[in-house]
């Protein structure tokens, strides 16, 4: 399936993109600060919050999903 792959790769390439959603039923919006190829086909995507300057590290995986429990409604905007 090449969604996965496509997703994956505008993931790793979405430096200044938006990322809303809840962590530990907590809301944030941020932005993505940087992103890193891990092993196993998944990147790790670092956002920024906003308004708290918070910082989360989240997998491609977990986005693509829209969340795992601890991170939910997970949603993100390309720029």
């Amino acid at each position: 399936n090449q969604v996965p792959a496509k997703f994956m790769n505008n993931i790793y390439n979405a430096i200044g993109g938006q990322v809303s959603g809840t962590y530990n039923d907590m809301p944030f919006l941020g932005t993505i600060d940087s992103t890193r190829v891990m092993y196993g086909n998944d990147i790790e995507v670092v956002v920024e919050d906003m308004v708290t300057d918070e910082m989360y590290i989240i997998n491609g995986n977990t986005l693509l999903e829209g969340g795992n429990g601890l991170y939910t409604n997970l949603h993100i905007y390309f720029s």
